[in-house]
């Protein structure tokens, strides 16, 4: 599949985030969430390609993560967003008042991020849409993904022990502390939906308002 984040924006990304935006069906693999995590943290951007503005990031104590954001021209970025650590947002973008992004994040092209949503460490696929004020960390969102407001996912387990996921029959120790969801292209949430850690939205389109996914469905 094409992106329109530019040739020499998608030959810098790590190996598993370029397979996730070319490959029509790149959650078919279970383990494809923690390969992204782990991958987005070589995430290295080019100081600045065409196209793109570079936007200094903000510094934090709890996320000293290194780097800047850059941003395709074509996006909008509204009052109050803040960036932390290295985050690329692709063409015709937007990003709604007081949200904030915390890198290393991917955002693909016509993405839209409500007024108040915090992402962190994520990559999300064309098309996808965040409700205000949700919480996504940690994952990665298919194309035309849309999340209804007030979505949420888990990142850690109570235990605060390593997150762990299920792969066929075995349950599979991530080593991660913090790992939050895979969803697939096409799939809405409702209003108000969780999602526990580790799991994977993959086989059902719709998860309705106020629902807790406990499982990988």
């Amino acid at each position: 599949m094409t992106s329109l984040l530019g040739g020499e924006v998608l030959a810098l990304l790590p190996a598993v985030v370029r397979g996730c935006i070319t490959e029509p069906c790149w959650w078919r693999d279970e383990l494809v969430g923690l390969q992204v995590m782990t991958g987005l943290s070589d995430l290295s951007l080019p100081d600045q390609p065409t196209g793109y503005r570079r936007v200094e990031t903000a510094r934090s104590r709890q996320w000293p993560r290194p780097g800047d954001a850059l941003v395709h021209e074509s996006s909008i970025v509204h009052q109050g967003v803040s960036f932390f650590g290295p985050v690329l947002i692709g063409p015709d973008c937007e990003v709604g008042p007081d949200a904030t992004i915390y890198g290393p994040t991917v955002v693909e092209s016509g993405t839209y991020l409500g007024p108040g949503a915090e992402i962190r460490r994520c990559l999300l696929l064309a098309g996808a849409e965040v409700a205000h004020t949700s919480y996504v960390g940690h994952s990665v969102l298919g194309r035309r993904v849309r999340l209804g407001a007030f979505f949420c996912v888990a990142v850690r387990n109570l235990r605060r022990g390593t997150v762990h996921m299920r792969s066929g029959s075995a349950l599979i120790d991530t080593g991660e502390v913090t790992v939050g969801c895979v969803i697939a292209d096409g799939t809405e949430t409702g209003v108000r939906a969780t999602v526990m850690p580790g799991r994977r939205i993959v086989q059902t389109p719709i998860v309705p308002a106020n629902a807790v996914v406990l499982k990988n469905c």
